[in-house]
């Protein structure tokens, strides 16, 4: 069967992706397969896959965040027959406010988080960039050296659109690493709700004038507000 491993991030939009990927007839979406850890990860994918088999599906897709050991993902996942490997990011800044959100609410789907403001440490957000940057310039590296491609899908200009775009542009990507699935007829299955209604980062920070200043101050600013890719 054929896969796709989405490497990704905490909050970069990808949850939203995998609701809508329902919406593909041949698609079988496991996002969550590894919410309870990384224990017998190759069991899990071969019992999604003969699950995807019996529904008829063709494509199974997987997620691989940042929190998943590299060791695993790179023997368990990608080295997988017939897998291929797409990225989902989002702006730095952005998914930083949008964890730190969620945490300080534990509130991670359905909860309308616009009204809530976060107090952010410039130093602490260094090395969670650090750690982020780190985890996608290693499976971009990994896939360079086997001259893979290297499909890029983004938040702001390919998730945060109406979902007719985003599969769309899924398809699109899809057939960058070799694999054609048929648009769906229609949507009957909803991607996931916008916690976050507040467009401007600064107005989601409580300390943003002190914040910015520190990250102007370890010469982070421009990476902050940029990819990781």
């Amino acid at each position: 069967m054929d896969g796709v491993t989405i490497i990704t991030g905490p909050r970069t939009g990808a949850g939203h992706l995998f609701a809508l990927l329902r919406n593909f007839e041949a698609v079988a979406p496991r996002d969550g397969l590894f919410a309870e850890g990384a224990s017998d990860v190759s069991g899990k994918i071969d019992l999604a896959e003969i699950e995807a088999r019996s529904e008829r599906k063709s494509l199974l897709v997987l997620k691989a965040t940042s929190a998943l050991p590299r060791e695993m993902v790179e023997r368990d996942m990608l080295s997988r027959n017939g897998m291929r490997t797409i990225f989902v990011v989002r702006r730095q800044i952005d998914a930083y406010v949008s964890l730190a959100k969620a945490m300080a609410m534990d509130a991670w789907r359905d909860t309308d988080l616009t009204p809530v403001k976060v107090k952010l440490d410039a130093t602490r957000f260094g090395r969670w960039l650090e750690g982020e940057e780190a985890w996608y310039a290693y499976w971009k590296g990994w896939l360079e050296k086997r001259a893979f491609p290297v499909p890029v899908i983004r938040y702001e200009t390919h998730l945060n659109v109406p979902a007719e775009s985003v599969l769309r542009r899924f398809s699109t990507t899809l057939a960058q690493v070799g694999i054609t699935v048929r648009p769906p007829a229609s949507l009957p299955f909803e991607g996931l709700k916008q916690q976050d209604r507040e467009k401007t980062v600064a107005f989601k920070v409580k300390n943003w004038p002190e914040f910015s200043r520190g990250l102007t101050e370890l010469g982070i600013e421009k990476r902050a507000f940029g990819y990781p890719l």
